[in-house]
Parts: C-alpha cells; sequence; structure tokens
C-alpha cells in the first residue's frame, strides 16, 4: 500500500471514528438512486456531496436520496444560502429550514452578494446541501459508470 493511501486511510478514520457516516441501500429505492445520483451529476460538486438549487422539490429529493438510500448521519449534512443583500436572510434561513428539516445550527455563514437589479427566479435564493465523504463519493462515481454516466 503507497504512503498516500496510508494517511489517507488514517485520516478517514480519524475523522469518523465510528465508522462510515452512511450505508449505501440503493434496493430500498432504484428509482430515487437514479434520480439522486442524476441530481449529483447535473447540479453537484464533483468533490463533494453537495448540491446547490433554488427549486425546493430538487433540494428535497437530493436530501431524500441521502437520508434514504445513502443513510447519510443527519448531523453532517450542513447547508449554505446564497442570496442578494436586497432578501431578508431571515427568511431565506426560515424558508429554506422548514424545506429542508435542517435545523438552524446546521446552517453555514451565507453567501451574500450585492444585488446589481434584475430579475429574481427564486425569492429565497439558492440552497447549497453540504455534505462530503470522499468513499461515498466513490460509489457515486462507480454508480454512474455502470450507467455510463460518468462525470468525467
Amino acid at each position: 500500500m503507497a504512503i498516500a493511501s496510508v494517511k489517507n486511510e488514517a485520516l478517514y478514520k480519524f475523522l469518523n471514528p465510528e465508522g462510515d457516516p452512511f450505508r449505501y441501500n440503493p434496493k430500498t429505492d432504484k428509482d430515487l438512486e437514479i434520480i439522486g445520483l442524476v441530481l449529483w451529476l447535473s447540479e453537484g460538486d464533483r468533490t463533494q456531496l453537495s448540491l446547490a438549487n433554488g427549486n425546493p422539490n430538487i433540494i428535497r429529493k437530493y436530501l431524500r436520496f441521502l437520508r434514504e438510500i445513502c443513510n447519510f448521519k443527519e448531523e453532517k449534512i450542513r447547508a449554505v444560502i446564497h442570496c442578494h443583500d436586497t432578501l431578508s436572510y431571515k427568511s431565506c434561513i426560515r424558508y429554506w429550514s422548514k424545506v429542508t428539516k435542517i435545523p438552524f445550527s446546521r446552517f453555514r455563514k451565507p453567501f451574500i452578494k450585492k444585488d446589481k437589479g434584475g430579475k429574481r427566479n427564486y425569492p429565497y435564493g439558492i440552497l447549497r446541501i453540504v455534505a462530503q465523504n470522499v468513499k461515498l463519493i466513490n460509489i457515486f462515481n462507480e454508480r454512474l459508470k455502470e450507467m455510463d454516466l460518468s462525470k468525467d
């Protein structure tokens, strides 16, 4: 085994002392697995399990995938709101917390940018689901390759 992989394995075990924070089980709902993987493929971050979108239905569906198919530990799922400075951050966080069932305490510092006018399609900004696990990313990539939907 290469030194780098030994260090990576040691770091992984340090960050996850109780073992993997997930239990991938696509057999529970095959359709949800495919939807979740395709959402991650199209809207997600290739280095994380993160996904950003302003559509609450997409956010709910992706969270359902993480919670039901991946059995990802709830406390490891966080959120970040991206919004303009003309929106009330308190309204945005109340809205997204209700949509996601993620408590305020697991929302990270928001990304607020200066509003330069124009049409706003998302009255509560865009939400980025933040979750990380290198082993689960590898599983996602393998499953996508099996479907001929590689992220590369």
